[in-house]
């Protein structure tokens, strides 16, 4: 419910006071009140006028009601067992613990009388209200309850509602009516479940959303730091429905079912706009959607918060501020290839230099860079693209990755032309890039002369700090990581889960690198064509860390494990 007008207007007042909203904003802001059921600090932090915190704290010297921040607070088990979970969250409110008789229970709108009654006939006892952040209580409540919307509610609320309305096996000739389908995928079941599936992975940290059609029913499955977890399956006959809905956000065309398509469409949750990108592909039983998740909020584009060791990071940084030259990052689909060329172009002066990319797709937009897109049905691919790109005067180019001869000969030419050249390649580790190259019928002459750098990466799940538990440096274990026997002060933990980890042990992700810098003895052997396991050895006689010592160092200082480890990097962990 929101504040009455003459207290929002007291709180405005007090906002202005403290330099904080102009009288003109508090104005427009009242005025809105009239029709907008939201109170005034909603308001404010959605139309970008003020932060939660400078709202929240304005509020409590005005109501003189303690403010306390609950993001992080302990709920306690058996006072919050109190309460109907669906009345906290319609309610915005959180029960923080209990003093004999009095309960002191954490509200966005602790004028709310109403809900303090209501309050105390759960309880039956006295309620003290403070106030606190709707955000920061939506959080704790996500956190110990997961979302009151459950996925499993809103499948089967949806199917009850719209089941007489689709057909047994969810299955349309793609001649049927895509009004009709249209029409369905805009009821309100419907767009529900799709909300409620788009927001579940992004609270989950989800970097895919995959839509999979079986016989009898429809696969759903989020990728969270990097593994595949399953949750509920949609029934069969909401699959139609489900996809329209996701193709009419993505502007694609919801009659046709038999050819591959891709979109893209944007999403504001709570104060973050996150972006999706959406592809279909026919199969047997159905459409399946694969769409990935663009949180620009829960992604660091700053080198230093990838996981380099110091030393590692001075040398990356030193490479990609060289005034001409390719720098190439290698690794499998989904090894943060991307983000790390996307970080190392942000420590590049913008102002000073001229950065152009090319890139399939462009997934996140960075200021005062130049992004481009390739476009294969305009004709605009990596190569004739590259050819275009090097008539702009650019001073370093991105290329989203080298697939062919043409473009990595391009690419080459740039470099040895004054260029800095930034790109991809599919390998298993940084001395392969050379042989890939030299495969793809560049010069080794050419390869020795443009080529500066390989970075080789993969990406590892960390352990939660919040469950993580000391585990035993058995001689296997040493063994497994290629170690005789523990270094000084270094420890190996294990996981056991929690709430905060969702019972996997893992939260978030860190990087193991493995840079190789071309020596002239490196050259020598590219232009001698010599073997990938030649270059390997001299690249380490040159100083090279493998992946093998980097993600060993990652299990050593207590960060991941050795599961971990050899899940990611098995083979290079061999070599």
């Amino acid at each position: 419910m929101a504040l009455e007008h003459p207290m929002a207007r007291l709180i405005g007042e007090r906002l202005v006071e403290k330099g904080l909203l102009t009288p003109a904003q508090l104005k427009k802001v009242l005025e809105k009140l009239k029709t907008d059921p939201r109170r005034i600090g909603e308001i404010l932090v959605a139309d970008g006028l003020l932060a939660e915190p400078q709202v929240m704290e304005a509020l409590s010297e005005q109501l003189k009601i303690p403010f306390v921040d609950v993001e992080y607070y302990k709920i306690d088990k058996g006072v919050i067992g109190l309460f109907p979970k669906k009345f906290l969250y319609e309610n915005q409110a959180v029960p923080l613990f209990r003093m004999q008789n009095t309960v002191t229970v954490a509200l966005a709108d602790p004028l709310n009388l109403r809900t303090i009654d209501r309050l105390r006939s759960f309880c039956k006892c006295d309620v003290q209200p403070l106030l606190a952040a709707p955000t920061a209580i939506a959080k704790l409540l996500d956190r110990f309850y997961g979302p009151v919307d459950s996925l499993e509610e809103v499948l089967h609320d949806s199917g009850n509602e719209l089941g007489d309305l689709l057909s047994p096996g969810g299955e349309r000739s793609p001649s049927e009516d895509a009004k009709g389908l249209a029409a369905v995928a805009e009821r309100a079941p419907i767009v529900k479940l799709v909300d409620t599936i788009l927001k579940q992975a992004v609270a989950g940290r989800a970097s895919d959303i995959h839509l999979e059609p079986e016989e009898k029913v429809t696969r759903l499955r989020y990728r969270i730091d990097g593994v595949l977890y399953e949750v509920p399956a949609s029934p069969k006959q909401l699959e139609a429905a489900v996809i329209s809905r996701f193709k009419i956000m993505s502007g694609l065309d919801i009659a046709e079912r038999r050819l591959p398509q891709d979109g893209r469409f944007q999403l504001k949750l709570g104060d973050r706009e996150v972006d999706f990108r959406i592809s279909t592909f026919p199969t047997i039983y159905g459409e399946n959607v694969a769409i990935r998740v663009l949180d620009k909020s829960a992604i660091s584009f700053s080198l230093d918060q990838l996981g380099f060791p110091p030393a590692l990071l001075e040398k990356f940084k030193a490479l990609i501020q060289r005034p001409h030259g390719i720098v190439l990052v290698t690794g499998p689909t989904g090894s943060g290839k991307t983000s790390t060329l996307y970080a190392g172009l942000r420590v590049l002066d913008s102002v000073k230099y001229n950065v152009i990319t090319l890139e399939d797709p462009v997934e996140y937009r960075i200021p005062g860079i130049r992004q481009s897109q390739i476009d294969v049905k305009a004709g605009l691919n990596f190569s004739s693209g590259l050819r275009s790109i090097v008539r702009q005067d650019p001073d370093v180019i991105m290329i989203g990755e080298i697939r062919d001869f043409e473009t990595a000969e391009i690419a080459i030419h740039a470099a040895l032309t004054g260029h800095l050249v930034f790109s991809t390649l599919h390998t298993n580790d940084a001395p392969g890039a050379i042989t890939r190259l030299i495969d793809m019928g560049v010069e080794p002459f050419l390869v020795s002369s443009a080529l500066i750098g390989v970075l080789a990466q993969r990406l590892v799940r960390t352990l939660c700090v919040r469950c993580k538990q000391p585990g035993t440096a058995t001689p296997e274990v040493l063994a497994s990581l290629g170690v005789k026997e523990m270094p000084a002060g270094a420890s190996i933990f294990r996981i056991k889960g929690c709430e905060e980890c969702k019972q996997s042990g893992y939260r978030g992700r860190t990087g193991i690198f493995e840079l190789l810098e071309v020596s002239d003895a490196l050259r020598d052997k590219t232009i001698a064509k010599g073997s990938s396991s030649d270059l390997r050895a001299q690249a380490i006689r040159d100083g090279m860390q493998t992946l093998r010592q980097s993600g060993v160092a990652k299990v050593l200082s207590g960060l991941t494990t050795v599961e971990e480890i050899l899940r990611v990097a098995e083979y290079e962990l061999s070599v």
